[in-house]
């Protein structure tokens, strides 16, 4: 049998509002969607106010409650999955006031309100020396937005990529025609006529001028910030790569964390 569709809170006072205005119940039912059934709209309007006081009596409940560490960790799980204040307030019936001040207490980011603006993040302190590793979870502070880390840019980068497992030498079709133009002497030029490729133990190549490049690039990252970089995919429906310097992110903790 399948199963009655849940009708919306809003519908529901809605169709109390029209009953107390002396609309019919046949009225009511076609506008809350339902079959016309006087005992089930019934049956519908008084769970509804039982859910009411419910909830009103777990909110006063909740209101003085002193939640645990580990409560208030769980409420901080589900904020960096994503949820938002509110949701969370309304599962544990206190305030989003209430929540904020546990994320503050828990050194959590709060996340902007706008699309990509930047997180509140003045009351986090974070130990810097700490490295992510790959296949973690971290928060960009600028723009608000959740990232997963997919390279350490570090001391120990730098020397994998100087010490390649071999150089090849490759060279192009434009070497033999400039051969047989400028003579079997002529001795190219890198990227038009030959190249040479860096090979890693990873299964990775670059071309020997780019590797030196980055090397030289991510040396300079660290002598001017003291610290590593990273490579990250921005999670969410327009996921991307981005790179950005250590002090840029936050860890995202989880529960027990």
């Amino acid at each position: 049998m399948a199963k009655s569709p849940t009708i919306p809170e809003a519908k529901i006072r809605q169709a109390i509002w029209m009953l107390k205005k002396g609309k019919t119940k046949k009225a009511v039912c076609d506008h809350v969607g339902m079959a016309y059934s006087p005992k089930r709209l019934d049956t519908l309007i008084e769970d509804f106010h039982k859910r009411i006081e419910r909830e009103k009596q777990l909110k006063a409940k909740a209101r003085f409650k002193k939640f645990s560490e580990s409560e208030k960790k769980s409420m901080a799980d589900d904020y960096l999955k994503g949820d938002g204040l509110s949701a969370i307030a309304t599962r544990n019936f206190i305030s989003p006031q209430r929540v904020k001040k546990f994320l503050m207490e828990l050194n959590v980011p709060l996340r902007s309100r706008g699309k990509k603006k930047a997180a509140k993040v003045e009351h986090v302190v974070q130990d810097l020396d700490i490295k992510f590793k790959v296949g973690q979870k971290v928060f960009i502070a600028d723009t608000s937005e959740y990232a997963e880390v997919k390279e350490v840019f570090d001391e120990d980068w730098i020397e994998e990529r100087r010490n390649p497992i071999r150089r090849r030498y490759v060279e192009h079709h434009a070497m033999e025609r400039a051969k047989k133009i400028y003579g079997e002497d002529y001795e190219g030029k890198e990227d038009v006529h030959w190249s040479i490729y860096w090979e890693y133990d990873d299964g990775s190549q670059w071309k020997e001028w780019a590797i030196k490049n980055r090397i030289n690039q991510v040396e300079s990252i660290i002598e001017e910030t003291g610290r590593e970089a990273y490579r990250l995919y921005i999670l969410g429906d327009q996921g991307h790569f981005t790179e950005l310097n250590r002090h840029k992110l936050f860890p995202v903790m989880t529960v027990g964390n």
